[in-house]
């Protein structure tokens, strides 16, 4: 929950794009990060988000909420078909860190000068 612009300006140049929030209350990265480094402490990470659905229809964007795979499934079919921008809104719980998948091993032998 960085910036709202995205959803006025899809709305003003009906760009027909869909918005997917993955809604775990925090900035789960930096709270990620904060684990590794300080334990327990985190600091600024937890949200007290707003209702994204209404704040998605306050634009005149089409919103909900699905909570099931199977109801994303259905929501994300007619939000690609449409011609107009959508938004999802999915709750998710902690999700586990994507570090371990993008750190490149240590450089191995001696650097080139």
């Amino acid at each position: 929950m960085f910036t709202l612009q995205e959803l006025a300006t899809a709305v003003h140049h009906n760009i027909a794009v869909v918005i997917v929030i993955l809604d775990n209350a925090s900035f789960g990265n930096v709270k990620t990060i904060q684990a590794a480094s300080y334990g327990a402490r985190h600091i600024a990470v937890d949200l007290t988000n707003p209702d994204f659905v209404a704040l998605g229809e306050s634009f005149g964007i089409r919103s909900c909420r699905v909570e099931s795979a199977e109801l994303f499934g259905v929501e994300l079919t007619q939000a690609l078909a449409a011609d107009a921008p959508r938004l999802i809104v999915v709750p998710i719980g902690t999700v586990p860190s994507i570090w371990d998948l993008i750190r490149r091993p240590p450089s191995q032998g001696v650097a080139a000068h």
